[in-house]
């Protein structure tokens, strides 16, 4: 194994299901609340600080619907992860894939994780991925290794794909998250000694972009379909105006005969 070497800087992605809490585990690392809790956005989010010495960038994913299979994920979230290695040049040390420790993990969560990751990374994704487990003090185990085995096979299974590399962080009120968000950075910096930057697939990035630009194309049509609409309504309502107040003069001068 190649010996780490801490980097000045430290370019990550958060990847994660609606209910992992990237926001948590965001606003950990970079020891302010960065990230909104609502995990409602379409959108990539990017957040910077210096945080143990070093510049940090963190990008957080738009998350999808846990437990659902990506044929379920709106286009425009598998287009806007996708291009969320764009956001941290010139490139990615890792991945954070946030997997939330309060909740049970069973076989379809491990198949639809691995289907994303590899659906908007490549293959190669796991030799550039790190796990943290999230909570927010809610932890019913003694240790995180207990939580590993209690969910048996298919956590295992997601840790051995990523070279067993994990982390825990969470809420638990006291102020020692420092500590463990070093120790995290640490261990990246190791799993970039051992597998080097993550390579953005070219390929996969120009799709999206190009998929991107024809969804803003189509909203851009609908909304002056919709400007000129509106315009025409309002000309046809100014016409009846224009009607009823002839009718009316009309009306008046029929009165006065």
């Amino acid at each position: 194994m190649k010996k780490a070497t801490s980097v000045k800087e430290l370019n990550a992605v958060i990847l994660g299901s609606k209910s992992s809490h990237k926001y948590l585990v965001g606003n950990i690392i970079l020891g302010t609340d960065a990230f909104d809790a609502v995990d409602s956005t379409f959108d990539c989010e990017r957040r910077e600080g210096e945080v143990c010495e070093r510049s940090v960038t963190l990008v957080k994913s738009p998350g999808w619907l846990r437990g659902y299979h990506l044929c379920d994920t709106p286009e425009l979230v598998r287009t806007e992860t996708i291009l969320s290695v764009t956001l941290c040049p010139p490139g990615i040390h890792g991945f954070i894939l946030v997997i939330n420790a309060e909740q049970p993990f069973k076989k379809v969560h491990k198949k639809v994780t691995k289907d994303y990751l590899q659906h908007y990374f490549g293959e190669k994704v796991w030799h550039h991925t790190i796990v943290v487990f999230s909570h927010r003090g809610h932890l019913g185990y003694k240790t995180i290794e207990d939580y590993i085995r209690g969910e048996g096979a298919p956590l295992r299974s997601l840790l051995e794909s990523c070279g067993h590399r994990y982390h825990v962080l969470g809420d638990n009120g006291t102020d020692s998250n420092m500590v463990k968000v070093n120790e995290l950075f640490e261990k990246i910096d190791a799993m970039v000694a051992e597998n080097s930057c993550y390579e953005i697939l070219s390929a996969l990035t120009q799709s999206a972009k190009e998929g991107r630009k024809e969804v803003d194309q189509k909203a851009e049509e609908l909304r002056q379909q919709a400007q000129q609409q509106r315009q025409l309504l309002g000309n046809l309502l100014l016409g009846q105006l224009d009607l009823i107040r002839i009718d009316k003069c009309l009306s008046e001068e029929n009165e006065l005969d």
